[in-house]
Formats: structure tokens, sequence, C-alpha cells
């Protein structure tokens, strides 16, 4: 196998035309830097989910390049699924390329799929980035439906008394549960209700931590970033 290259590079969109794929899903993703992200599979929905949730992630690149890369004397080419910018690195590197794959899909094509994995993992060793392949195992968990949850209420408009309330009880606590931290905050079962959503808010923002790779509930533990 030769070393594989770029043949077309493109940052703002996805390199070809979106299409039904393998248990294939079309739409776009909404990610907090502005705009939207394409994708063509549950799956790939499911990991924008992910990556728009996450503070650390600087850009999201659908399709971001095609590569090619000569296998068994043909030249062949390649697009993986998503490019990731990060703040810090993420298997030893700032920048991961995605393979989204379903377990079932790799295992009935794995002999086609190989060859390009390969092909990727070489030319992103040569550029200092990582390939990472991700499937429903790694994609579909708590940390997906803590994302699906929280971003509903990460753009609430701010309500600064009820939210300084909240973490002026916290403060006061220490690390506690969001039961907790509403009843000392508020005396009735009214205001509790109320002061919730941006309760949610809070830890959506990052602002109050929690174990978001965890399932959460009313009696999971959040405490104050740095504490």
């Amino acid at each position: 196998m030769k070393t594989a290259i770029i043949t077309r590079l493109d940052c703002k969109e996805p390199v070809r035309a979106l299409k039904m794929s393998y248990r294939g899903i079309t739409g776009r993703v909404s990610m907090p830097a502005g705009g939207r992200a394409h994708h063509e599979s549950a799956l790939e929905r499911d990991w924008l989910k992910c990556l728009a949730f996450d503070p650390d992630v600087k850009s999201v690149t659908v399709q971001p390049f095609t590569m090619s890369y000569e296998y068994e004397g043909v030249v062949r080419t390649y697009t993986p699924d998503v490019l990731v910018e990060r703040e810090t690195p993420a298997y030893g590197a700032k920048i991961v390329v995605y393979e989204l794959k379903f377990r079932s899909e790799l295992k009935e094509i794995w002999k086609e799929f190989r060859p390009r994995f390969r092909a990727a993992v070489e030319l992103c060793r040569a550029n200092d980035w990582r390939f990472k392949i991700m499937t429903e195992l790694e994609v579909r968990t708590p940390y997906l439906a803590n994302a699906i949850f929280f971003r509903r209420y990460a753009a609430l408009v701010p309500q600064k008394i009820t939210e300084e309330q909240l973490l002026f009880s916290l403060k006061a606590l220490g690390p506690t549960t969001p039961q907790a931290l509403l009843a000392a905050s508020y005396n009735t079962r009214e205001s509790q209700q109320i002061a919730m959503p941006f309760l949610w808010r809070l830890i959506a923002h990052r602002r109050i931590a929690a174990m978001l790779d965890r399932p959460m509930s009313m009696h999971s533990a959040i405490w104050l970033p740095g504490v």
C-alpha cells in the first residue's frame, strides 16, 4: 500500500453530496459556534450531538476531505465522516478524524473497510492527527443522553436572580445533589419547580459541574467547578 494523500480538503462544506447510507437518516445538528453540521445516519447524528455539547470542541467539519490510496494495484478514494479540532488533546492529538459505523456493518464488510482505515491511520499519523472508529457502543452512552437533555436548557434566557441563588446555595452546601440544592435554595415546591430549568441551564453551561458520563438524576452529585 502506497502512502495515502489528501486529494480534496474543504473545511466549510462536505466534500461530497450527502446521501442515504447504511441505516441512513439525513439531517442537521445545530452547533454552538453557529451553523449546522450535516449527517447521513442516525449514528452520525448522535455523535454530532455529543460533540455539540462538548465545551472542549473548537470546530467540527463533516466529510472534511477525500483521500486517495493504493490497494492491490488500484487507486481508491475514501472520505471520513468527521474531523474535530479540540482545545486539549484526545487520543494524543488535538485533531481527531472519526469514522462512524455500526458494529454489525463493520462485521459484515470489514475486509472492504480495512484497507481504507489503515490508509486513514497512516495519513493522520503523518499530520500528527488521530483516526478513530466509533460504533454505537462508544456513541450511545449516558453522555449522549445527558447531551440531548441538557442542550434543551442551554438556550434558555438566563434568569440572573435565580441562578445566583442556586450558585450561592451550592457554595454554602458544597458538593450535593440537584434535589438537595433546590430544597436549600427555595422553601416551596412551586419555587423549586420554577428554578429547576435554570439549574439545568447552569449544568449545561458548566457553571455547575456534574458527572455527565454517568446517568443523571435528582440524586446525582453536583458541585462548583474547581472545588
